[in-house]
């Protein structure tokens, strides 16, 4: 059977248009699929639907803080008494403290007396020499007789005493054993009187104008009398023997003589 030529050509045509519109479909599946999309605006009139609040159990009250407590602040005490300075253990050899020997190379030449040159420390030296000389200007002559002294000067004085005296107890009441004179320092002499060298080292001493214008001037500079009549230290009066303790080096060099507190 034959076929007509117009059919052959409507059948084309209409899978043409077939495929055509399948062209169509996809082609407006994928634009619609890639396109953002709008939001949609609420229609007029409608409300939402109220959320639901979720039954919850109630929150516990809050616990309120517990208020700090005052200090109590201690009255403070009054001062009563004196300020007291622990005594220090320092063992004294027959009453006399120990004292090291002071640096030779910081020792100045003040004078040359009885044949013999001597020294104190730098820092006293100036300061003797300036009470000698405002001294002189009221009239007054003041002599150096003994200042620095080894501790090896010193043993050679302490024996010789021990001879003369009998004891080492009674040569330590007019000499301290060696190691232990303040002379060791460089920061005490022996002072005599220049009008009166007949004086010298002696308790007559006591009476000169020399010693007479150091007990009323001497503290002015810085020096005091090492032992006086009666001191705690059982050393006879020497009103010859004096020491510097104008500043706070040379106050503590002294320092246990100074409390006055033999044990």
């Amino acid at each position: 059977m034959k076929s007509f030529p117009f059919l052959r050509w409507f059948q084309a045509l209409i899978v043409i248009l077939g495929l055509f519109s399948l062209i169509l479909g996809l082609r407006t599946y994928f634009e619609n699929l890639y396109k953002p999309s709008a939001k949609v605006a609420p229609s007029p009139g409608v409300k939402d639907p109220p959320l639901k609040t979720p039954n919850l159990p109630p929150l516990p009250s809050p616990i309120p803080d517990s208020p700090l407590p005052t200090p109590q602040l201690l009255p403070i005490p009054k001062a009563t008494g004196k300020l007291t300075t622990p005594k220090q253990a320092i063992t004294t050899l027959y009453g006399h403290f120990p004292y090291a020997q002071h640096d030779q190379k910081d020792l100045v030449l003040v004078a040359q007396y009885y044949g013999r040159k001597e020294y104190l420390a730098s820092e006293a030296a100036p300061v003797f020499l300036k009470m000698k000389n405002d001294a002189e200007k009221e009239g007054v002559s003041l002599t150096i007789i003994s200042g620095f002294r080894s501790i090896n000067d010193q043993e050679n004085l302490f024996q010789k005493q021990i001879q003369r005296l009998g004891s080492k107890e009674a040569a330590a009441r007019l000499s301290a054993p060696a190691g232990h004179s303040e002379h060791h320092t460089g920061y005490a002499l022996d002072i005599g009187d220049g009008k009166n060298p007949n004086l010298d080292l002696k308790y007559d001493f006591a009476a000169s104008d020399a010693y007479k214008w150091l007990a009323n001037n001497a503290y002015k500079y810085g020096f005091e009398l090492s032992f006086p009549d009666g001191n705690s230290q059982g050393v006879n009066f020497e009103p010859w023997h004096w020491r510097y303790v104008g500043s706070n080096y040379a106050s503590q060099i002294f320092a246990n003589a100074r409390r006055n507190t033999l044990p």
